[in-house]
């Protein structure tokens, strides 16, 4: 080191030294560090870090901590309905009672954002109590306030939480609607909201949860030039807002306690229709588009009156003041029960005469009638957790039959419940990977998954059965107990079981041995249904009776049995006796029973197909029954009749019975003329015409078809009579679609004359020109599609831009897939998840199922799923119901081990990803492999059957 100046100069052999010893204290130093640590540790090995989770791991402990309840929100909300500012501004204010210690308040929140600084929380006192930190998990959706100290039970305290959250436009949680008022020509835009199941939390913090149940006081904000709604009669309205003159406030009356997805709220500028008020005092509305405020006069006809029946079939009023209903251009589900603010699709609520059909005038009612039937079912008493959703949708599903019935009886809807609901879900439940109708679910995909066909279908079916097994009476005296001991509370389905059981006991109607909860839950715990198989003994007037699961395509033997109501009868005995006197345990596998008919007269069990079970018999009983059906068809009942074509159709199948029984079965149709059977046999040869229509054998399959239908066409013909009733009317629809479908020349030359004199018009959109049968225009329509060219599909597409009717718009969008023009096919599906394209959000869905079902479109649909699967899940959402429509629609039907292979693939590809959907692509898949077993084992069988009947058969 030297000194130049007042400064020091080091050597470099100096500063080599000094680094060397620089670089030997660090190491030593980490060694000390690191073995100091090593003897400090635990002397157990490190696990292994855990693996970060797959982005696809859902969590499934999402249920709320237990020791709050609110007792009362207050909630101000103003969504600002303007373009390039869809936003909300809201207040809420929850008054809890703390039931048990706990330091945390934990709310529901999604989609929103709330400042901290401003959530205060007060005791009853109102004194502040310190918020010690707030944290958010994003999993569960929870908003977590955490305390220092336990919050006391029996205190009271007070959450307020200011938020702001975006008006979006995905059909779910408060979103906006858009429409064009085609008296201005300018585009609306409403806000409405849509909250089953966990969507509540996305308009405000709450307990989103349905057995929690409040009272809810809704303040409004709006514009001056609009109006709002909500689930109860408006309190104050118009009050002026202070910090905004163009804007007013709406208050309402406090409601009854209820679950917060029950809780409904619309801004618009919509119009409504007044019911003329009956016996209960009820206000009843009905609100839609100014413009298409016409279309509401049926909906305003059955309604109140299906209101008043509901009240007298379960003995307890109505507990509200008023029944809103209304209209919405946008709207994921068919319908939402919100107490005293129903909103519906347009196509479910408005009617027009002369452009609406039968078949629409048959859905209003039913969707009117199954949302008005939750008013009871689901509103007043609600599931105490999504697992026993079935409570609200099977109930809901077969009452609304029972109210259309009483005051619609020309619609005939109790007639075709069998077809519609029992037989439709019979084929689902036939899959392995069905599910419990009662089924524990936890994260918000899996409670979406299970609004599907088991709770919907097979609830109504099994509370069908029920009503039977117990007689009409007794099912509705235990239903009203049940309603009025636990009305504004939550329940399970074993309360429900209990008042059933003790009014059977009371009434005598279920042995004093059985319980309800004993027979209803081998139908409600455990996937699937029996096949109850009979092996008469002729001689001895006597018959075996064995169980067993009924399975499309089984992996390994089933173990489950069920508590099956036995009825039988013979033809021309008494089919109206549907209560059974003999009871088929769960702990018989088999039981052997007498008094049936002589040996030479056929049996014939599950009178009526009140039972959700299939049948089959010993082969001299089934030729029986063939016998019978060709002699005198009548000697049987129209729903016996529907059964037995379902039932041996489906037994051939699974390889159950032989095609040759099965398909002589259909024979005797040349002399139907009841719909019912109809319906039943279409749907089972169906599966043939799918299984069929790519392989040589389908010329085969369509001249069997002919043969078939040619008899009933002549009878029904293509156009309308003076005299027809309703059934007669679905019945010319179904068989004309089946028709032109197959090639009938008659039929393909009415829809292509009949659609070419309207496309000749000079005005094809002005009142009353269009020359097309009001309730053929389905099948009309795509048969026009289906053998034209460019130039029929944008004439389609202009009469669908031009309409003011849904139903007439959903119509023609279904018609639009029937085009065998791939390029057109492609476009179609590309406007369906393209915004501005025409097509709404809502209806995308049904395009590509459309298109999915077309024998060009099918592979052009799954290509496209395949290919654009991030932006569908992007589009409709991960938890919307409307994955599973699409995965149904695209996915089924693959009949070769190839296609089989791609399914696979794409789930694989996918694992997790599914959403809602995830259980319909299982479903898919089962279906393919099951198809793949039909081909191999059935189609050189089926085929020689055909070639056989059609050589014998005159045409």
């Amino acid at each position: 080191m030297e000194k130049y100046g007042n400064k020091f100069l080091l050597s470099k052999k100096i500063i080599c030294v000094l680094l060397v010893l620089f670089v030997v204290w660090s190491v030593a130093l980490s060694l000390v560090v690191y073995y100091a640590g090593v003897y400090q540790m635990d002397p157990e090995a490190e696990p292994e870090p855990e693996p970060e989770p797959s982005k696809n791991v859902k969590v499934t402990d999402v249920r709320l901590p237990r020791h709050l309840v609110p007792e009362k929100y207050k909630l101000e909300l103003v969504p600002f309905i303007i373009k390039d500012n869809f936003t909300i501004k809201g207040y809420v204010e929850i008054d809890v009672l703390c039931e048990s210690p706990g330091n945390n308040i934990t709310l529901h929140t999604a989609d929103m954002t709330i400042e901290n600084k401003t959530v205060v929380v007060e005791n009853d006192s109102k004194e502040r109590i310190n918020i010690d930190r707030y944290s958010y998990d994003t999993a569960r959706e929870f908003f977590i306030l955490h305390f220092a100290y336990d919050l006391q039970p029996g205190e009271r305290y007070k959450v307020k939480i200011s938020f702001t959250a975006l008006l979006q436009d995905n059909l779910k949680g408060f979103y906006r609607s858009v429409y064009t008022d085609l008296r201005t020509e300018k585009k609306e835009y409403i806000a409405v909201t849509q909250f089953q199941a966990t969507d509540a939390r996305r308009a405000f913090p709450c307990f989103d949860e349905p057995g929690i149940k409040s009272k809810y006081e809704v303040s409004l904000g709006r514009t001056r030039d609009m109006t709002s709604i909500s689930n109860m009669p408006i309190r104050i309205e118009g009050e002026d807002m202070e910090e905004d003159a163009d804007y007013v406030w709406d208050h309402y009356e406090e409601s009854v306690k209820m679950s917060s997805y029950l809780v409904a709220f619309v801004v618009s500028k919509f119009d409504y229709r007044q019911s003329e008020t009956l016996g209960n005092n009820v206000t009843f509305r009905i609100w839609s588009r100014a413009d298409a405020v016409g279309q509401t006069a049926y909906a305003r006809d059955i309604g109140p009156k299906i209101l008043e029946f509901f009240e007298n079939y379960f003995q307890v009023k109505f507990p509200l003041p008023k029944q809103d209903m209304i209209a919405l251009p946008d709207f994921g589900a068919g319908a939402m029960e919100n107490w005293g603010l129903i909103t519906y699709r347009e196509t479910a609520l408005l009617f027009e005469e002369g452009v609406s059909s039968a078949s629409n005038k048959q859905r209003i009612a039913t969707v009117v009638s199954h949302e008005l039937a939750h008013q009871w079912f689901g509103n007043l008493v609600t599931p105490s957790w999504w697992t026993d959703l079935w409570l609200n949708e099977g109930f809901a599903s077969y009452v609304e039959y029972l109210g259309v019935e009483a005051v619609q009886p020309q619609l005939k809807l109790l007639e075709q419940f069998i077809v519609y609901e029992l037989q439709d879900v019979l084929k689902i439940d036939a899959l392995e990977s069905s599910h419990p109708i009662s089924i524990p679910v936890k994260h918000p995909d899996e409670i979406s998954e299970i609004f599907d066909r088991i709770s919907y279908g097979k609830g109504a079916s099994i509370i069908r059965m029920m009503d039977k097994f117990l007689t009409s009476q007794t099912f509705q005296r235990g239903l009203s107990n049940y309603l009025t001991d636990l009305q504004f509370s939550a329940a399970t389905q074993d309360d429900l079981w209990e008042h059933l059981t003790q009014q059977g006991h009371r009434d005598g109607t279920l042995p004093t041995s059985m319980t309800v909860k004993e027979v209803m839950d081998t139908w409600t715990l455990q996937t699937g249904f029996p096949l109850l198989t009979i092996n008469r003994n002729y001689p001895g007037k006597s018959a075996s009776l064995s169980q067993e699961r009924f399975l499309l395509n089984p992996s390994q033997k089933s173990e489950e049995t069920w508590w099956i109501p036995v009825t039988f009868t013979s033809p021309g005995g008494n089919f109206n006796n549907t209560y059974n006197n003999i009871w088929m345990a769960n702990n018989e596998r088999s039981k052997n029973i007498g008094g049936l008919p002589s040996g030479d007269t056929p049996v014939i069990f599950n009178v009526q197909e009140t039972g959700y079970y299939r049948v089959n018999y010993d082969t001299e009983n089934w030729k029986l029954i063939a016998a019978t059906l060709q002699a005198d068809h009548r000697k049987i009942h129209v729903a016996n009749r529907a059964q037995i074509l379902d039932d041996a159709l489906e037994l051939a199948k699974v390889g159950k019975l032989d095609y040759e029984i099965a398909l002589s079965l259909t024979g005797y149709l040349d002399k139907e003329t009841e719909y019912i059977p109809w319906v039943s046999a279409l749907s089972g040869l169906s599966h043939i015409n799918r299984m069929l229509k790519r392989t040589s054998a389908y010329g085969e399959f369509k001249g069997y078809m002919l043969r078939l239908l040619s008899p009933i066409y002549q009878r029904v013909g293509f156009n309308p009579r003076s005299d027809d009733q309703h059934l007669d009317v679905l019945l010319r629809k179904k068989v004309v679609s089946w028709a032109c479908s197959m090639g009938l020349e008659d039929c393909k030359e009415n829809a292509k004359k009949k659609f070419g004199f309207w496309m000749d018009m000079v005005n094809p959109d002005g009142n009353g020109n269009n020359p097309i049968d009001v309730n053929l225009k389905s099948e009309t329509y795509c048969s026009a599609l289906r053998d034209g060219g460019e130039d029929e599909w944008n004439f389609a597409w202009n009469r669908y831009e031009a309409s003011n009717v849904a139903s007439e718009k959903a119509t023609i969008l279904s018609a639009l897939g029937c085009t065998q023009e791939v390029w057109l096919l492609n476009r179609y599906l590309n406007m369906s998840l393209t915004q501005g394209s025409g097509v709404r959000k809502q209806d995308g869905s049904k395009v590509i199922g459309t298109i999915a079902r077309n024998t060009v479109g099918r592979y052009l649909a799954f290509d496209f799923i395949r290919e654009r699967w991030a932006t569908i899940k992007e589009y409709w959402g991960s938890a919307s119901f409307t994955l599973p429509g699409i995965m149904k629609n695209t996915l089924s039907y693959r009949n070769t081990r190839f296609e089989l292979t791609e399914l696979k693939e794409f789930e694989k590809k996918h694992s997790g990803d599914f959403g809602t959907s995830e259980r319909a692509v299982k479903q898919a898949i089962e279906g393919a492999a099951a198809n793949v077993k039909w081909m191999e084992k059935n189609y050189e069988v089926v085929w020689s059957w055909l070639k056989e009947y059609n050589k014998n058969t005159r045409y």
